[in-house]
């Protein structure tokens, strides 16, 4: 006789793992590997998303379409949360200093929030990138639209690196073009923010789609392939700032900072006075200074310690305060040393080895990557902090090559090459196989 419960069981186990498999395969099984070590499957992102597309105003999207979307989007994670993890951090950490502004004035221009994520995707929130097209500042302006908005471009005065400034040009662009656009889609507002109003007018015409049809779907095969990979890439971007943490990016549990907005170019020496604090430390907190003597745009946005700000917001009546939106981003792990490494963990690694291989104490791996006791395992990503200023490089196997060879060659010593390659044997090589080292840097 059946044992029902038993049965019940084994229906339940085989549906979860269903629903896991048909949720994975939508951009295969391989799951992201956080920093933290977390995996990451696409089933664990599909619903994210959807929730963004409806708070983007997206029309239901049918589970097709979505998976379809997800592929793209998924892939954007892995690279932001992988090989990118270092630039999608700076990115996050400049953020923090812009996104309560730019979130203020998309509620004035009532403007989905989720659209703080374009300047992520446009500049990685820099208030000086410059493109090889000429497009310049936090939202990317050419010259041409910048002064469309109202932006003064010239070889003495460029606003478009203002950022107060140019939000308001931004903003007022996307109000336009959503009033072109957002009846379809408003991706294809965004699509028409990278690839231009009048091509994506000309593509809609030719697409035959009717004003009344909607959503994203019904027009993307039209679209410029590039285009088409920077809807995904704002998609990841504005997954990633609702929640950090899920990614594996490191938030703080406090505000310990305030950002002002300075109204005119104000000399530093005067800030340090002002606010009570060093100039390292005003460097420190606001990196993007560079060697400036003074800050470098109107309406700047300073980082500053808590107490600092309020004490400067007293003392300059023009400014503006903001606080951050969320838990800000962890400026420790940018501040905490010279140089910050993610090491991929391989086959055969402990945590003990990697501590003794970097010179770190073990207590402080365990803290900055949230790890409890010594547990481990290969693909997991670790951020290590070293006063050492290291490179990752790799070397190519050639026909002849041995590891002693090698490592005399490249001054490492053997133990070196095995461990950060999950070497069992010396004996491992194979023509063409890449050899990965770390060596310092001069």
């Amino acid at each position: 006789m059946i044992n029902h419960r038993i049965l019940i069981k084994v229906l339940f186990c085989f549906t979860l793992t269903a629903v896991n498999f048909i949720g994975n395969a939508v951009a295969g099984t391989r799951p992201i590997v956080t920093v933290k070590g977390e995996e990451i499957f696409p089933v664990h992102v599909q619903d994210r998303l959807v929730r963004l597309l409806h708070e983007l105003g997206e029309p239901a999207w049918s589970k097709k379409e979505t998976e379809k979307m997800m592929n793209p989007v998924f892939s954007y994670l892995r690279a932001f949360t992988g090989r990118q993890f270092d630039r999608t951090l700076a990115a996050l950490q400049r953020g923090d200093k812009y996104r309560p502004m730019i979130r203020k004035k998309l509620k004035q221009y009532q403007l989905p929030l989720a659209l703080e994520a374009l300047p992520m995707a446009e500049s990685a929130f820099r208030y000086d990138a410059l493109s090889n097209q000429g497009a310049y500042g936090l939202w990317q302006f050419m010259p041409v639209s910048a002064r469309r908005y109202d932006l003064h471009v010239s070889s003495r005065l460029d606003e478009r690196a203002d950022p107060a400034l140019a939000t308001n040009a931004a903003l007022k662009y996307l109000k336009d073009i959503n009033k072109k656009f957002g009846r379809i889609s408003i991706l294809l507002s965004i699509a028409s923010y990278n690839a231009g109003e009048g091509r994506i007018q000309g593509i809609v015409r030719k697409s035959g789609i009717n004003r009344k049809a909607r959503g994203y779907s019904r027009i993307v095969r039209f679209l410029p392939e590039q285009t088409r990979g920077y809807v995904p890439e704002f998609l990841a971007a504005a997954l990633i700032l609702k929640d950090p943490s899920f990614f594996g990016f490191p938030v703080t549990q406090s505000h310990v900072y305030r950002y002002i907005q300075i109204p005119k170019a104000y000399s530093l020496d005067k800030l340090v006075k002002l606010t009570h604090i060093s100039s390292n430390t005003l460097y420190e907190l606001n990196p993007e200074l560079g060697k400036h003597k003074r800050t470098p745009t109107n309406n700047f946005i300073l980082r500053l310690p808590n107490k600092s700000a309020i004490q400067l917001n007293k003392r300059l009546p023009t400014s503006i305060a903001w606080q951050p939106v969320t838990n800000p981003i962890d400026l420790k792990y940018q501040l905490k040393a010279k140089t910050q490494l993610v090491y991929t963990v391989r086959t055969g690694n402990y945590l003990g080895g990697i501590a003794d291989l970097f010179n770190i104490p073990i207590q402080d791996l365990r803290k900055w990557n949230q790890i409890k006791g010594n547990n481990i395992k290969a693909g997991q990503r670790i951020v290590i902090y070293t006063k050492t200023p290291l490179m990752r490089k790799f070397y190519l196997i050639k026909s002849g090559d041995n590891l002693g060879l090698v490592a005399q060659t490249l001054g490492v010593p053997i133990d070196h090459l095995m461990f950060i390659n999950g070497m069992n044997s010396p004996r491992q090589l194979k023509i063409g196989n890449r050899l990965f080292y770390y060596e310092q840097q001069v």
